[in-house]
């Protein structure tokens, strides 16, 4: 039974006997829910060890931070902690004079990858562990834009089931800023009236999105962006013959998000992000023959990840050269060539400012409507045309 039936049977989840997957350790990296390691987040596992022990863990989470840092990882690690281990109590009168015995400190939310709760998670039939997060539209290839309304509507049964095992139940909601108003009203009539030993775990990109109230009912965790090192260190394992100057401009690109950099490689951004420094480098005399070629082809059916990338990159690319003018600093690869700092001292910084609104509404606007990419891509070039004749 999956966990994402219409209707819930405990006798149903109470078996044991679901599939497990062989442990995954090493190597590449893997979804969350199988990934192991949560590196560059050592600060946010000392926060929730001290509220384990003490015996001070709140019934929600908000894992606040950049995409692709490693948040959906490290709630599937607590998760695993907490259907593992539960929350340590101590032992009514087991000392010399009836007082509590004292119950070790929790070192670390570290399982073994062969534990049954940890492979069930990886196959994704722990009976206590639900996951909610954007359905994927078939049709049009991508993800649906929002949490939906339905799924959101089974967390309160399932929270307030008898657990299988060890008494936790936990839910992870993955992009949770998504969630509709009527979603996040549903989230917080569970938060009133929480169940005992029951997580749920929201996961936010931009916290700002949820409502007021659910934010005052939720510890916030902070998960900064990963440093340089460990983000090098995630994107060898998984690219390993990548160039040290591609390490590098991802790490520029993404501020640090190793999950946004694969899917940026994986999605052929890497020569995207050198087509679009290259055609940016050409400012003020555009090569025009060669940017209808380059819109030719990311307008083809096919092309919406390669269409995406080049969106990316061109708005960073812009966002770039805005901070470099603002900061006075040098500017960051690959878009740190001489013509590049001439370009970005050409404009004012109200004009940058300018250029870098047009230029997200422009691409924002191309996107909600349906408007055809490869005029939307040429646009793009447009902008700063209009702005320099403007100026």
């Amino acid at each position: 039974m999956s966990l994402f039936d219409d209707e819930f049977d405990e006798d149903d989840l109470a078996d044991e006997s679901v599939a497990v997957v062989p442990a995954v350790t090493g190597g590449g990296l893997q979804p969350p829910r199988q990934m192991y390691e949560c590196l560059g987040h050592d600060e946010a596992e000392r926060q929730i060890l001290e509220l384990i022990n003490a015996k001070n863990l709140p019934h929600a989470l908000i894992f606040a931070g950049q995409e692709g840092i490693g948040k959906s990882t490290f709630a599937f690690r607590l998760a695993r902690y907490l259907l593992k281990h539960g929350i340590p109590a101590a032992e009514e009168g087991g000392g010399l004079f009836g007082e509590p015995l004292p119950v070790a400190k929790v070192e670390s939310l570290k399982v073994d990858p062969e534990e049954q709760a940890c492979r069930m998670i990886a196959a994704s039939g722990h009976p206590d562990l639900l996951t909610v997060e954007r359905e994927f539209d078939e049709k049009k290839n991508r993800f649906k834009g929002s949490v939906s309304i339905d799924a959101v509507r089974k967390i309160a049964p399932f929270m307030h089931m008898t657990a299988s095992f060890n008494g936790w139940r936990v839910v992870i909601v993955d992009d949770a800023d998504t969630m509709t108003p009527e979603a996040q009203n549903a989230i917080l009539k569970i938060l009133e009236e929480p169940p005992p030993q029951a997580l749920l775990m929201l996961i936010c990109h931009r916290p700002g999105m949820m409502i007021p109230t659910i934010r005052s009912r939720c510890r916030v965790l902070h998960f900064q962006p990963l440093e340089l090192s460990v983000f090098t260190n995630l994107i060898r394992r998984q690219e390993p013959g990548l160039r040290d100057a591609d390490v590098a401009t991802l790490y520029a690109i993404t501020g640090g998000s190793a999950g946004q950099a694969i899917r940026l490689i994986e999605e052929g951004g890497l020569e995207v992000v050198y087509k679009v420094s290259g055609l940016l480098s050409q400012w003020p005399n555009w090569d025009w023959p060669q940017i209808h070629g380059l819109a030719d082809n990311l307008s083809k059916p096919g092309q919406e990840d390669s269409y995406k990338s080049f969106v990316d990159v061109f708005v960073w690319s812009v966002e770039a050269l805005l901070r470099a003018r603002a900061r006075q600093d040098a500017l960051p690869a690959p878009v740190d060539n001489a013509q590049m700092v001439q370009l970005a001292n050409h404009y004012s910084m109200e004009e940058w400012l300018d250029i870098c609104e047009r230029m997200k509404v422009h691409f924002a606007t191309a996107d909600y409507s349906n408007l055809d990419k490869r005029q939307a891509i040429l646009g793009a070039f447009s902008i700063f045309d209009e702005a320099r004749k403007a100026a």
